[in-house]
């Protein structure tokens, strides 16, 4: 049997590739692998499958796999930027698909060598360093790397549970967080990571490297999974220049099964370091974040399992993650990120209403403060206390100078980034904003609440339209994001579109369900398109949902103001501030208040606030 792809033939029974008629070296393991993924054609094969069919009887590491598909991918002269035959399939295989052929096109002159730094670095590296293990991938990466870049993009895909056990997954979740985390510390200039929300949107995924790359516009792709061998797990990891398609390095960490703690502090650490040294940049801060875990086992499975659920962003998720951070406390009073955990539950429990603003928010600046008295570098800390200061204590100097220290000591985090920019919009420095929102797109490229956040920062500095193509771009994400909707409405009803606004505000609520800050902006918009009783019923479903605790008085401030009902709008307000209701100093930047701010009761609004005029 013989098989023809390009110019070349696979003679089966000769056990022989061929250019033409001249023979293709392969080592005998090279070929079989060949001969495997030829039969199989298009069907893209597990690297499980592969290994089993080539090794039956022995047990080998992985990056055996990728250096045989390294080698078949030299013998066929596979293009670099598109590979014609062996196809990577991002966190499962590979699969033999052969490209349509593509035009020629004309030769250019050669150009003049230069010596650049990614050169110097591979000179530095030395020869003793190209004969170790995996270096040859390293010396390979750092030669193709874009002249003239500053900064490299990396993502880092969601750990794979090979385990078979669901529960595992929170580890396998915490394992991701502490790569990126340790990843985006190291050296933010040389090296931007790419946020934990975006990396989770790949989690089953089955899109090419390539396809992944070109979404989150990263060069570098790091795959990691878990899986369980008897007594113990094992995490695989793979560094894939996402350009070629091809694995510069492969490695395999075993530790015991009961002891998390071990498999994070050296088995994420090894592969992080692996990773930097591959990518050429200084480990910087990495150190330092991979050591601010609980010493303590229990207590640190305790941690991963409250940022777990705490990253499910739901109502029970959220009341699981503060059992599980209250709990890792209790077994290690001294443990700094249980307490910063803690205070993120607390702020998503008072800024949801789950619980009175009144409880949570001082809880929360407890536990920040505690955190950062334990540990003054944590980022999250920092930005917690921050969010918490500025939804209910209104200490704008505290509140600039936890941001600045959260933005200083971590650069990279998107969410810090994201943060900061909607706080600097609403309290009326929009101009300002925009870049921040920005950076945090480019780390969370596929985020909803990323590009959200940025839609409000642009809507806030007036620029309508690309305000609405973010909550577009936010829709795209996720179909079902009912904020961006009624966001959106509000953009529609800015530029006299009524009808399109009503529209989106219809469907945000659908979409929402009985979600206060929903039904308001609804009743907002239905009162200033002139359907007043529909408006004043908006303001009844707001008294009924938010029972026993009576409704928030901004929400009811909103519709009144919709109404041109500005008495009714003043009282609610005036409750608003005595009430500490977080959404209150966004009156200073929001358009919706624009015709409050003639009013003398205005300004002294903004001084009870704290807010300049």
């Amino acid at each position: 049997m013989q098989v023809s792809f390009g110019e070349f033939v696979l003679d089966f029974e000769s056990r022989e590739l061929r250019r033409g008629v001249e023979p293709v070296r392969l080592s005998p393991k090279a070929l079989q692998l060949l001969q495997i993924l030829v039969s199989e054609r298009p069907r893209a094969l597990s690297k499980a499958d592969l290994q089993d069919r080539l090794w039956p009887d022995t047990f080998v590491v992985e990056k055996n796999l990728a250096n045989l598909i390294s080698e078949i991918r030299e013998a066929l002269g596979e293009d670099r930027l598109e590979p014609r035959f062996i196809r990577t399939v991002p966190r499962y295989g590979y699969a033999f698909r052969e490209a349509a052929p593509q035009p020629e096109e004309p030769k250019r002159a050669a150009q003049p060598f230069s010596v650049g730094r990614w050169q110097l670095v591979a000179l530095a590296l030395g020869t003793a360093a190209l004969l170790a293990s995996g270096a040859y991938g390293a010396w390979r990466l750092l030669r193709t790397a874009p002249a003239g870049k500053d900064r490299v993009m990396l993502a880092v895909l969601p750990f794979q549970n090979m385990t078979g056990d669901p529960d595992q997954q929170y580890l396998c979740d915490g394992l991701t967080e502490e790569m990126i985390a340790q990843l985006a510390a190291a050296d933010p200039a040389r090296l931007g990571v790419i946020a934990r929300t975006s990396a989770m949107h790949y989690r089953d995924t089955t899109k090419r490297a390539d396809e992944i790359a070109r979404e989150l516009q990263v060069e570098y792709l790091l795959e990691t999974s878990l899986r369980r061998v008897g007594d113990r797990v094992r995490v695989t990891a793979q560094l894939i220049d996402a350009r070629t398609e091809s694995h510069l390095w492969a490695e395999q960490y075993d530790r015991d099964v009961n002891d998390p703690l071990s498999l994070q502090r050296d088995a994420a650490a090894a592969v992080a370091g692996r990773t930097l040294s591959s990518l050429g940049v200084s480990a910087g801060n990495r150190q330092a974040q991979g050591e601010r875990h609980s010493s303590n086992s229990a207590a640190y499975e305790h941690y991963l399992r409250g940022r777990f659920y705490w990253a499910k962003d739901t109502i029970d998720g959220l009341h699981k993650a503060r059992d599980n951070f209250q709990k890792a406390i209790e077994l290690d009073p001294s443990y700094a990120r249980a307490y910063s955990g803690l205070a993120d539950t607390y702020a998503l429990l008072g800024s949801y209403g789950l619980m009175p603003i009144g409880e949570s928010h001082p809880l929360g600046r407890k536990a920040a403060l505690k955190a950062l008295a334990l540990d003054e570098s944590l980022v999250d800390a920092h930005r917690s206390l921050a969010a918490i200061t500025a939804d209910y204590y209104w200490d704008w100097q505290e509140v600039d100078r936890h941001y600045a220290r959260a933005l200083a000591l971590g650069p990279n985090d998107a969410t810090t980034l994201s943060f900061y920019g909607f706080y600097l919009a609403y309290t009326g420095r929009p101009a300002e904003a925009v870049p921040f929102a920005e950076q945090a797109c480019r780390l969370d490229p596929v985020s909803p609440n990323a590009r959200t956040t940025r839609g409000s920062v642009l809507q806030l500095a007036g620029r309508f339209d690309d305000a609405l193509r973010e909550f577009e771009e936010a829709l795209a994400l996720d179909a079902n994001f009912s904020l961006a909707q009624a966001l959106a409405g509000l953009v529609y009803l800015q530029k006299a579109m009524p009808d399109r606004a009503i529209a989106a505000a219809q469907k945000a609520r659908d979409l929402g369900g009985p979600r206060p800050d929903i039904i308001s902006v609804h009743g907002y918009i239905l009162a200033r398109a002139g359907r007043r009783d529909d408006a004043m019923k908006a303001l009844e479903d707001l008294r009924r949902l938010n029972q026993p605790r009576g409704p928030s008085p901004f929400q009811m401030a909103l519709v009144y103001v919709g109404l041109d009902d500005m008495d009714r709008a003043f009282e609610w307000l005036d409750k608003a501030v005595d009430a500490r209701n977080w959404e209150t100093p966004m009156i200073k930047a929001n358009p919706i208040f624009e015709r409050l701010r003639s009013d003398p009761r205005f300004p002294a609004l903004l001084r009870r606030i704290g807010l300049p005029d």
